[in-house]
């Protein structure tokens, strides 16, 4: 380790430290950051031969890497989403759907210069009245006693996954997970939809569906922001991570008539990526297709270089928008 640029026998202590502490296990610090549990052992019996972005991974989940493009309100925010969500699952059997096993999607975001709501219960009676997006929109608050949001320390939160009685869908991507704070930052976890019943677990990855939940996510912040009272301007701080990628085939299974040509094969040959972009209510509301394709790019990357046409973003926005004017008109 002669001339390595960090003291890294430090920084391995005090992630052991700091994990400790937080009552985190090694295979619970793993599922929050997106990597395997041989990892956190390797990174803990202090090897240096990892992945940057694994390890980056592992310091991020423990809230002792501050990431590119985040800033610390937004990234502390997403810390505590995560812990909490692990609190929740903690408890489930190994491979329970509740525990997004094969991986998940997190969409996260921030609004700048909006002021602190006062009563968590307007703000928890105003989410629910956000306009539909879709058959199972981001931040659905639905009214069932057992899954009905929660104020709780500060937020308005969400868990879709909690086991109950007459629990009618209990595959992950009903298993959401959701935070909003007073200062008006949202958080989502969310389960792949295509590792239900039609498919094996962990082996596909849809071509259109990230679009869709990017976009409605988007549109959230947008209508949040002048919810709260901000303008066109507000600033949006958008951030996402995508997990358990690696070994999937982009595959597109929620729209079949856009399928790949019969000679492409990409494959995902890294486990997780994270997004991070910055925009506004006016361009969520205007150009919804470029900030989406802003967002996405890196992710797509992941499957071998994919690089989509841009009019698959402006397509796949176009059906979105249609449906949210037909939930208006219902």
């Amino acid at each position: 380790m002669t001339g390595f640029p960090l003291d890294w026998g430090r920084v391995v202590q005090e992630a052991l430290r700091r994990r400790k502490e937080e009552g985190l296990t090694q295979r619970s610090l793993a599922a929050l950051a997106g990597v395997s549990l041989p990892t956190v052992n390797a990174f803990e019996r202090g090897e240096i031969n990892l992945r940057f972005e694994r390890i980056a991974a592992i310091l991020s989940a423990l809230g002792l890497f501050v990431q590119p493009e985040r800033s610390d309100s937004l990234q502390s925010f997403v810390h505590d989403a995560r812990l909490r969500w692990q609190s929740l699952v903690d408890d489930l059997p190994e491979g329970s759907p509740s525990r997004l096993p094969d991986g998940y999607s997190e969409q996260a975001y921030a609004l700048d210069g909006i002021g602190s709501v006062s009563l968590l219960s307007w703000l928890r009676k105003t989410l629910a009245d956000a306009p539909r997006t879709s058959g199972w929109p981001s931040f659905w608050t639905p009214t069932k006693e057992a899954i009905r949001p929660i104020i709780r320390g500060g937020v308005v939160e969400a868990w879709l996954g909690r086991p109950h009685d007459g629990r009618l869908f209990t595959d992950p991507s009903h298993s959401d997970f959701w935070q909003v704070s007073r200062e008006g930052s949202a958080y989502l976890r969310r389960g792949y939809q295509e590792d239900g019943s039609d498919f094996e677990a962990a082996t596909i990855f849809d071509l259109t569906l990230p679009i869709w939940r990017t976009g409605e996510v988007l549109l959230h912040a947008a209508w949040l922001a002048r919810t709260l009272g901000g303008d066109g301007s507000v600033g949006i701080r958008f951030v996402g991570r995508y997990t358990g990628l690696a070994g999937r085939e982009l595959f597109s299974w929620a729209k079949p008539l856009l399928r790949l040509g019969p000679s492409e094969r990409h494959r995902a040959r890294t486990d997780h990526v994270d997004l991070a972009a910055t925009t506004t209510p006016d361009e969520v509301e205007h150009s919804l297709p470029t900030v989406v394709e802003r967002v996405l790019r890196p992710l797509y990357e992941r499957f071998d270089g994919y690089d989509p046409p841009p009019n698959l973003f402006a397509g796949q926005v176009a059906d979105l928008l249609r449906h949210v004017e037909q939930h208006r008109a219902t």
